[in-house]
């Protein structure tokens, strides 16, 4: 190579890039860099919504397994089988908002329906289905059009001892104590943790009529129902399944699951004794006297995300329970939904007529 060719290639290696190879480099930058960002967005829309479905999905199952469980132990009360009684029980209908704890003098009613010196002894209902125009003071920010549901039973866990749970500062509930002994007088106690009153003395005795029986369970009334919010003081908007229940002396209000949106119920009701539903009602159609006939519930749970999905726009028609259709026209929030039903059977009421 001659010193002038030399000296041509150094001056054009030194002048670098032009400004059209410079333009076009930046353009294929701002391409991949714009694919980038677009590619990054969707996945995290993408992820988004992924959450927000899983969300829905998991409230909807804990919704669900959680009235099941009430559902399946409706009419537990400890070792008390009412119907092994001399005489049919009275079923009372103790008002959900009740929180009447123990009767203070001989004539006050008795505490939630119970009463175990009344001849018939009186025994609440294992379960009532509150329908959708009645009104109930104590279910705040209730939903329109939604049913409820009140589960009567004693508490499954361990049993526990008068004097443990009035340590604990658990005296203000409702406990039953079942008598195992055959010469006990009465065959239950209803009571709060007992004070100087001997007629409030958990005193019922184990089979060998020389024990005292010291099992205790506490008696719950729960009512589930849909409320219009989660967090209702700031007025959040979430449909929320929620639990009103007597605690410690007073009503407490807990939320189950968010983004319930709708509930309806339908009652197996054995109509012949044998433990086995033989027509499947609406609350409205369950005649009184048929409420301590139910032996099953199928439920209808409709939920939705908690959050829209931008430009979603709903096309399916919901079946919640007989002579509630919810079409699509109806839903024009873009939030997604989805509907459960499951039946579920009340087995110590079925199984105590088998």
């Amino acid at each position: 190579m001659t010193s002038s060719a030399y000296s041509i290639d150094r001056r054009a290696r030194a002048l670098g890039y032009t400004l059209i190879e410079l333009l076009i480099a930046m353009g294929l930058g701002v391409a991949i860099l714009l694919a980038l960002t677009v590619l990054f967005s969707q996945n995290s829309g993408n992820q988004m919504e992924l959450e927000r479905t899983v969300r829905q999905i998991e409230n909807a199952r804990f919704s669900v397994d959680t009235l099941t469980e009430d559902v399946m132990h409706a009419g537990f009360f400890s070792d008390f089988d009412p119907t092994r009684l001399g005489a049919a029980p009275a079923y009372t209908t103790p008002d959900p908002c009740d929180i009447r704890v123990r009767k203070l003098n001989a004539g006050d009613p008795a505490p939630q329906g119970w009463d175990a010196s009344a001849n018939p002894i009186q025994v609440p209902l294992p379960i009532e289905g509150i329908q959708a125009g009645r009104v109930v003071d104590c279910l705040a920010n209730r939903r329109a059009n939604t049913e409820a549901i009140v589960i009567r039973r004693a508490e499954t866990g361990p049993a526990v001892t008068w004097t443990a749970a009035k340590a604990a500062g658990h005296s203000n509930n409702l406990y039953i104590q079942a008598a195992r002994c055959e010469s006990d007088p009465v065959p239950i106690r209803i009571s709060e943790i007992p004070g100087a009153e001997p007629e409030k003395t958990f005193d019922l005795r184990l089979p060998d009529c020389a024990t005292g029986n010291n099992a205790l369970r506490r008696l719950s009334q729960r009512t589930y129902y849909v409320a219009t919010c989660n967090d209702c003081v700031a007025n959040d908007g979430i449909p929320t399944l929620k639990r009103v229940e007597m605690i410690d002396g007073a009503l407490r209000t807990t939320a189950i699951a968010e983004g319930v949106e709708n509930l309806q119920f339908e009652y197996g009701v054995d109509t012949t004794g044998d433990g086995v539903p033989d027509a499947m009602l609406t609350a409205s159609a369950v005649a009184a006297a048929d409420w301590q006939n139910v032996v099953s519930v199928r439920m209808h749970v409709l939920t939705r995300t908690t959050q829209p999905t931008p430009g979603y726009v709903e096309t399916r028609t919901y079946q919640v329970g007989p002579g509630v259709t919810l079409a699509a026209s109806t839903f024009t929030d873009g939030f997604k939904r989805s509907l459960l039903s499951t039946s579920v059977r009340l087995n110590n009421v079925g199984g105590r007529r088998e």
